[in-house]
């Protein structure tokens, strides 16, 4: 199967909000009724995949709802990459799998939210489409900051038609401003969750040198 198929899956879901809900459902039916009300992100993941007929690629050791464990399915098959901006850039791509970190690191411990990539902006950002974000399927803009790492599942189909990808969702992206026909508050919050990014990156990157100056001043 493709990952179109499993984009297909990720925007039918768009709005889903609340838990339970069809995708805890479904996972509880199989796994037990503690999921009925469990964090939903990567339970997502695993109903996306399964729907699209791309399970076994998606989750090679089968349904999972822990994020660290399914960072690990990707690590041990040689396809995770760490959440740089460069890699983000390079290998990043429609149906990919992408893990968070909220404290900003790039340990697959300390994962502490998943999505899927719809498009590669190609600034160390991408967009993309998450369960369980403020309890609800969105779409969301993603940087460096907040990205702990991500693999690109065995897709029988590695390249996606950006025309498919956005479907009716018309969003423009330039140079990592983004316009819509209609400024909705959702994309007012969506702006402001990017800049948000963008600071904690350039907070982290200032740590960093006053970190290397204080080294310095100590010799």
């Amino acid at each position: 199967m493709t990952a179109a198929r499993m984009l297909a899956e990720a925007r039918a879901a768009l709005g889903m909000a609340g838990r339970p809900n069809q995708i805890t459902r479904e996972y509880a039916a199989r796994h037990g009724s503690v999921y009925l009300f469990a964090p939903w992100c990567n339970m997502s993941i695993t109903h996306w995949a399964r729907r699209s007929g791309n399970a076994s690629a998606v989750l090679p050791a089968g349904d999972r709802a822990y994020t660290v464990w399914h960072a690990q399915d990707g690590e041990r098959l040689g396809r995770w990459h760490k959440g740089t901006a460069a890699n983000i850039k390079r290998y990043a791509k429609p149906g990919t799998v992408i893990f968070f970190d909220w404290d900003g690191r790039d340990d697959i411990q300390a994962i502490d939210h998943v999505g899927i990539v719809e498009r590669n902006l190609d600034d160390g950002r991408v967009q993309t489409i998450e369960g369980n974000t403020s309890n609800s399927c969105k779409r969301r803009v993603r940087g460096p900051a907040v990205i702990a790492g991500f693999w690109t599942p065995d897709y029988e189909e590695d390249e996606v038609d950006v025309n498919d990808v956005w479907h009716e969702a018309r969003i423009t992206m330039n140079k990592g401003e983004k316009t819509e026909s209609k400024r909705s508050p959702a994309a007012m919050l969506q702006e402001l969750e990017t800049e948000q990014d963008r600071i904690k990156a350039t907070l982290k990157e200032l740590g960093t040198k006053l970190d290397q100056v204080l080294a310095l001043l100590k010799k």
